[in-house]
């Protein structure tokens, strides 16, 4: 006879191996988004359903989920460094939407406001766009980025709140809200890996050929043009997040499978 602790555990346990297997599964199956400047390369879908993970099994455990399921479809692949960096951005992802679902988080022993953990993540990995030669060039880039970010500042505890509502329009506005600051926080450290890998893992001639068939003078004016596409790829992904996790959260507590403690 197993307690009531042992079952969460096991459910827990179920759910970072579903989501997991769900990640390859969408990472190896469906075709992904084109990577501008990385032939080959490729936004992986996964990075539309990584935000659901956190909120319905925590930002640890989902971005766990994210993260394995991301290293084991690199492995798939044979291991290429981009794929195995990139991997980290959906657990990002899972783990800022986890931690805005909740109300408070235990960091160390101390429990804090998830939110505000969240609020400095998204912080932290947009102030470091400044960080690269190509982030002081074109400083205007993160707008969407800094918006997450004036998302979080403005509702704070109130994501939280709104996830928990029995009622679905603010359990949708919840997902929708978390998702997107989980989307720009993945895009961002995207943005970051592809900048540190130039000249490593990502040839400088192939980019630099990609900016010619552009007319484009160097990369700083490559982000910025591709600024409203980009803008426009994680709004969608929001979108493909909301109706996901809406579904999803709503039957999983309809049939009492939510986890209860994450």
């Amino acid at each position: 006879m197993h307690s009531k602790k042992e079952y969460f555990d096991a459910k827990k346990v179920s759910f970072v191996a579903v989501f997991a297997a769900l990640s390859v599964t969408v990472i190896i199956l469906l075709p992904g988004i084109p990577l501008i400047g990385l032939p080959g390369a490729r936004i992986t879908l996964d990075a539309s359903i990584a935000p659901v993970y956190g909120l319905i099994i925590g930002p640890y455990l989902g971005s766990a989920a994210a993260l394995i399921g991301g290293l084991i479809a690199a492995g798939y692949r044979g291991w290429p460094v981009f794929a195995i960096l990139t991997s980290f951005a959906p657990a990002i992802s899972a783990l800022v939407a986890g931690m805005l679902s909740k109300k408070e988080i235990k960091i160390m022993g101390h429990n804090i406001s998830g939110w505000k953990f969240a609020a400095l993540i998204v912080f932290i990995l947009t102030a470091s766009w400044y960080l690269t030669w190509v982030g002081q060039i074109a400083p205007f880039y993160p707008v969407i980025h800094w918006a997450g970010l004036i998302i979080i500042l403005i509702f704070r505890g109130k994501i939280s709140v709104m996830y928990e509502s029995e009622d679905k329009k603010k359990l949708s506005f919840a997902i929708f809200l978390s998702s997107y600051c989980g989307l720009i926080s993945d895009h961002m450290l995207g943005n970051i890996i592809f900048i540190l890998g130039l000249g490593w893992f990502i040839p400088l001639g192939a980019v630099e050929s990609m900016l010619g068939s552009m007319n484009l003078p160097g990369i700083p004016e490559l982000f910025i043009f591709m600024l409203p596409i980009s803008t426009i790829e994680r709004l969608l992904m929001t979108v493909v997040a909301t109706v996901f996790g809406t579904g999803l959260i709503t039957v999983l507590r309809s049939s009492r499978l939510m986890p209860t403690e994450v």
